[in-house]
This record gives structure tokens, C-alpha cells and sequence, in this order.
């Protein structure tokens, strides 16, 4: 039979084996997912730590009193807790209690504590000595060691930011009072050269001053006199009053006696009725008197027709007119008189109108000058009042009496003032001198250090250039799981395929082919766990691929690697071959340099890194993702693809191959 012939043959033997144990079947399809799942898991979950610190609960204590320090009331405890807070790096707590905060680490509430002492404030001010006040940073490594960790890396950063943050306030303070010592001398010799100019005005001042005095002497003098004069006119004054308050009492009473010997309202009002009527009465006697007239006049016209009449009569037509002759007399007589009567009762009714009009004029007249006479009594002052009008004139009179003692003295102190006003005007002078002399010895400015307070507290930043740059942890991670993760996947495939054992039939092939057969299988799977690792990386998490080719390659032959090497030790050793397998994983994880520099690692591990199949691996990862160790992928990659060469080599040329009965053939796990 030939080669290849040989070699689906022993292909054969190894499908019928997952043919009739369905379960092996599952178990090498899963074994496809093995490495890309325990990579997702542990990359995912370490993807980006940085970011989820904020939810890391750590608590914050101050009890900081606080100092006064340089005219400055400061309490750094408030001001470095508040910038912790803002700068939101963990999820902070505060507490008033520092033992219950304590509690809460050693019970796994908190990561850690920052607590701020009483004397903060006034034993970090100072400066006196390095490290005088203390920052205390309480946590559990047993509780969490990361945490512990964070808690060790946050120290110096908070210490970092209190020193920061007292040099500039420290600074700050220098520049203001250099500043201020800059502008207070300019105000100063400003006000020097006021205070200069003052003097000045104030010994001018002073000489016309005592100029004033001495016209305030001479002054005083006749102020004393005028005050003489109206002392005398005050007298006067009090006397006149005391003459009119008799005045006035005599007026009130004259005016209160008027006011009572007034008629009343009721006999002006019928005085007014009584003239009334007779007005009245004097218009019907006038009317009567003129219907009076009216019967004469017809009286004597007949007489004069009956005259005419008796006149033609016979026998006593003589006789009747001689009787009648009296009667037209009278009535002739009585007419003239009437009209006379008629003529004296008009003037009777006009000048009983007249009557009238005057006496309501009069009624009127009396009734205004009735109430003008109350309101004169109403406003006249009272007796008491006008009592003390005069008391008032005579205290006058005593006033002026103690103005003239007053300006007597004022005499004297105008004396002492003038005598005054010539020291204080040679005092003035010497001042102004004074004066010069200091403005003279005043420097012109005050040394004031450059630059600001920030700059002055912080004038050195290291920039750090990255080369190579990674994304974020997730990814800074992918070179150091994901070849752990295909060597756990390469071991575990050895558990499920027969390494060195062949069935009876297959005894006599040639030793490549049964070592090609064997092979078959377990390349598939590790080759399929190099496509599913890569669809995860790029498709789930999302790792940047620069080089999508040369990653899916160097996959590939890491994971052809890999099982080349565990191909080799279970050909050599046996079933031990493969816990040797385990233990060069867990001596490659501390050695190959993945995790922590090499350097970092005992002097055991660095001399064996170089030797170790991960070492390269973790390299051509970080080169092909990254363009590490300047892009040297093509070297170590050179050095994996030797790796998987000699492991396929000797696990194909050393070792025996163990035959079985056919009807021991059986997978190496028991699936029933």
C-alpha cells in the first residue's frame, strides 16, 4: 500500500472512532471553542480596568481643623478632598467616623480609606521638615490585592497633588506679597508726597491761622460788646411782654363780655317776622286807601249827576242841590285828603321796606360779628400761655447773661489758641522735613521673582513619547493570553486523540504515515481554534488587526506549534508528556517575560527565557499587533515555524508506537 493510501487509513481508524462516540465528536468540537472562550473570558473581563476604577468604592476622611497662616484662614483638608472628589477616580464616600470607615475596609466595603489628620493643615503649611504631615491610606491586601494595589498607586498621587497644590498656594503667596510690597511702596511714596504737600498747606495753613486768631481777638472784643447791647435790648424785650400779656388779658375779657351781652338768634328772628308783617299791613293799608280813592272820585261824579238831576226836579229841585252842595264839598275834601293819605302811606311803605333791609343788615351784622367775637376769644392765648411769653423774655434775659460769661472766656481761649497755632506751625515744619528725609530713603522697587505661581510650584513636565503605541489593556493583553489560551487548547486535544497508540491493523504502515494520519485530526482542530480565535478577537472584541494576514498566520503556526511540541513530549514520554506539557505552561507564564518584564523575574527564569517556545510567540504577537521591537515580526515568527518543524520532526522519528487489539480500540476518554 502506498503513502498516502497508509495515511487515509489511519484517518479512518481516528473518524471511526468519533463516529461511534458521538460524544468524542462533541467533546473535539468543543475543544474548537476552548481557547477562544478562555481568551474572551479573561480578556473581557481584564479589557479595560482603568475605566471601570470609578466604580471601585474608596472612602474619604478629614478631620482637618484647619490653621491661620499669614493673615489666611486655610483648611487643605476640604480643598484636597474637594479635588479628589472632582478628579472622580474611584467611587468616593465620605465620613465623619474614621474607625467606621476602617470598618468598612476590614469588612470589604471599601478597597481603602483616605484619612486626613487633625493637625494637617498646620504641620503641612510650614514646610518646616519633609514629609511633616501625614496622609494615611488604610486597606486589606487579604480583602483584594489589586485593590491594595490601587490604593499603593494612589498614595503618592494624592501626595503628588497636596505638594503640588501647597507650592503654588506657597508660591501664589510670594508673588501677592511681592506684588502687594510693590504696589504698597508705590502707595506709599505716593502718600508721602501727599503727606509732603499737606505739610506744606498745613504750615501755610497754620500762618493764616494764626493771622485769624489775632482777628478773632480783636473780633471777640466787639462780639463781647454787641452781646452787651443785646443783653440790655432783652431786658427791654421782657418788660414788653410782660406789658402785653395785661394787654391781652383786658381784650379777652372786653371780648368775652360782647360775646355775652349779644342778642340771641330768636329775637333777631322775630324782629325779622315783626317787620315782616308790618310791611305787610302797610301794603294793604295802601291798597285800601286806593280803593278808598277810587270810591271818592265815583262819589263826587254822583253827586255831580244827581245834582243835574235834583237841578230838574220841581219845587225841590233848588233845595236838593243846595243840600247837595255840603256833601260835594266833603267829598271833594275827602278825596284831596285821600289823596294825601294815599301819598304819606307810601312813603309809610317804602320806608317800612327800607326798616326792614336795615334791620336784617343789622341781624346779619350782629350774627357775623357774634361769631367773629368767638373766633378772636378762641384764638386769644391762654392766660397760661401768655404767663409763660414772659417767663420766656425774662429766661432771655438770664441766656444773654451766660453768652456774655461764654465770650469772656471765648477772649481768653482765642489768647491760648494764638500761642498754639505758633508751636504747631514750627511742629509743621519740622514734619515736612521729616517727611522729605523718608521719601528720599525709600527703595525705588521691590525685587519680585518671574513667572507665575503655577509655574513657579510646577516648572518641570516629563512628556513621555510612546512608541508602539496599545489601544488599552484588552489589547495590551492579546499577545500574552491568547498563546497561553492555544497551548491549553493544544493540551486538552491531546487528551482526546491517541497519541502513540495505533490499532493492530495498522501496524504494519510505514512510520510517516501512521505519524501523518495521527496528525489529521488534531491539526484540524487546533487549526480550528485559530479561526475561531481570530473571528473572536476581531469580530467580538474587537482587537485591532494592523496586519490581518500576518496575525492569522502567525495564529496558525503558534497553534501548529503548540501541538507540535505536545505531539513530541507524549511521543517521548508517554501519558507524562502531557503533565509535562502543563508544567512548561505554568514555567512559561512566570519566564517568557509575558506578563511582567524579564528583568523583574529571579535570575532562573531570565536564564531560561530566551529557550522558551512563548517567549518568541509573545513577541511575533506583539509585533504583528503592534509593530514592537521595531517590527521584528519576520525573526521571531522564523523561530515559532522552527519550533513546530521540530516538534513534528521528532514526535514523527523518536518514540514506539503502542498497537492495540481492534477490538480495544477506543477513545482515550471514557465516553460511556
Amino acid at each position: 500500500m502506498g503513502f498516502w493510501p497508509s495515511v487515509a487509513e489511519v484517518v479512518s481508524w481516528e473518524l471511526k472512532l468519533l463516529r461511534a462516540h458521538r460524544k468524542l465528536a462533541l467533546a473535539c468540537a468543543g475543544l474548537i471553542l476552548v481557547p477562544a472562550l478562555y481568551a474572551w473570558i479573561y480578556l473581557y473581563a481584564m479589557w479595560d480596568p482603568a475605566s471601570h476604577t470609578r466604580e471601585l468604592p474608596a472612602g474619604l476622611v478629614t478631620l482637618d481643623e484647619g490653621v491661620r497662616y499669614r493673615d489666611r484662614e486655610l483648611n487643605l483638608g476640604r480643598q484636597v478632598l474637594g479635588q479628589i472628589e472632582q478628579h472622580g477616580q474611584f467611587a468616593y464616600r465620605r465620613y465623619g467616623d474614621p474607625a467606621q470607615a476602617r470598618h468598612d475596609v476590614r469588612t470589604g466595603r471599601l478597597a481603602f480609606v483616605l484619612e486626613i489628620p487633625a493637625d494637617f493643615s498646620r504641620s503641612a503649611l510650614p514646610g518646616e521638615q519633609p514629609g511633616a504631615a501625614k496622609l494615611t491610606i488604610y486597606t486589606s491586601e487579604g480583602n483584594n490585592f489589586a485593590s491594595a494595589e490601587f490604593a499603593r498607586r494612589f498614595a503618592p498621587e494624592v501626595a503628588r497633588r497636596v505638594n503640588t497644590m501647597l507650592a503654588e498656594a506657597r508660591w501664589d503667596l510670594v508673588l501677592s506679597r511681592a506684588s502687594g510690597s510693590q504696589r504698597t511702596l508705590e502707595d506709599l511714596k505716593a502718600a508721602l508726597s501727599e503727606l509732603h504737600r499737606g505739610a506744606d498747606e498745613l504750615h501755610t495753613g497754620l500762618m493764616r491761622a494764626r493771622e485769624g486768631s489775632v482777628q478773632l481777638t480783636g473780633n471777640s472784643a466787639s462780639a463781647l460788646d454787641a452781646a452787651g447791647r443785646l443783653r440790655a435790648g432783652a431786658a427791654q424785650l421782657a418788660e414788653g411782654t410782660q406789658q402785653l400779656g395785661g394787654g391781652v388779658r383786658q381784650v379777652g375779657s372786653s371780648l368775652r363780655a360782647l360775646e355775652a351781652r349779644r342778642p340771641p338768634e330768636s329775637e333777631l328772628a322775630a324782629l325779622r317776622l315783626g317787620l315782616q308783617a308790618q310791611v305787610e299791613g302797610q301794603r294793604e293799608l295802601l291798597r285800601g286807601l286806593e280803593s278808598l280813592l277810587d270810591g271818592t272820585r265815583q262819589l263826587e261824579g254822583g253827586l255831580g249827576q244827581f245834582r243835574v238831576t235834583a237841578d230838574e226836579v220841581p219845587l225841590f229841585g233848588g233845595r236838593l242841590v243846595e243840600g247837595l252842595a255840603p256833601i260835594t264839598q266833603g267829598a271833594q275834601l275827602l278825596g284831596s285828603g285821600l289823596d294825601r293819605a294815599l301819598a304819606g302811606q307810601a312813603r309809610l311803605l317804602q320806608g317800612a321796606v327800607r326798616l326792614q333791609e336795615g334791620v336784617g343788615a343789622l341781624a346779619d351784622g350782629s350774627q357775623r360779628a357774634g361769631q367773629a367775637v368767638s373766633a378772636l376769644t378762641g384764638r386769644l392765648p391762654e392766660d397760661a400761655r401768655v404767663d409763660s411769653l414772659g417767663e420766656g423774655a425774662r429766661e432771655l434775659v438770664r441766656g444773654h447773661d451766660t453768652l456774655l460769661a461764654g465770650l469772656q472766656q471765648f477772649g481768653g481761649g482765642t489768647q491760648s489758641l494764638q500761642t498754639g497755632l505758633v508751636r504747631l506751625g514750627d511742629g509743621a515744619g519740622r514734619l515736612e522735613t521729616g517727611l522729605e528725609l523718608v521719601r528720599r530713603a525709600l527703595p525705588q522697587e521691590v525685587d519680585r521673582p518671574e513667572g507665575s505661581a503655577q509655574g513657579l510650584a510646577q516648572s518641570v513636565e516629563p512628556v513621555v513619547e510612546v512608541v508602539a503605541p496599545v489601544p488599552n489593556q484588552g489589547s495590551a493583553l492579546t499577545p500574552n493570553f491568547v498563546p497561553l489560551a492555544l497551548w491549553v487548547g493544544a493540551v486538552m486535544v491531546a487528551f482526546i486523540v491517541h497519541l502513540r497508540r495505533i490499532p493492530q491493523p495498522l501496524a504494519h504502515h510505514p512510520r510517516l504515515a501512521l505519524a501523518v494520519g495521527k496528525l489529521a485530526l488534531p491539526l484540524s482542530v487546533v487549526l480550528m481554534q485559530a479561526l475561531v480565535m481570530l473571528v473572536m478577537l476581531a469580530w467580538l472584541l474587537r482587537v485591532p488587526l494592523p496586519q490581518m494576514g500576518l496575525f492569522s498566520l502567525l495564529l496558525a503556526t503558534t497553534s501548529v506549534a503548540f501541538l507540535a511540541l505536545v505531539w513530541a513530549l507524549v511521543r517521548l514520554l508517554g501519558d507524562i508528556g502531557k503533565v509535562v506539557a502543563v508544567l512548561l505552561l505554568i514555567v512559561q507564564v512566570s519566564a517568557a517575560g509575558a506578563l511582567l518584564p524579564i528583568q523583574l523575574s529571579d535570575e532562573a527564569f531570565q536564564a531560561v527565557h530566551p529557550y522558551l517556545p512563548l517567549t518568541w510567540v509573545v513577541q511575533a504577537f506583539r509585533a504583528s499587533l503592534f509593530g514592537a521591537f521595531d517590527g521584528g515580526f519576520w525573526p521571531a515568527y522564523a523561530i515559532v515555524a522552527g519550533i513546530a518543524a521540530v516538534g513534528l520532526a521528532i514526535g514523527a522519528g523518536l518514540g514506539r508506537w503502542r498497537t492495540v487489539p481492534e477490538h480495544d480500540w477506543r477513545p482515550p476518554l471514557d465516553m460511556d
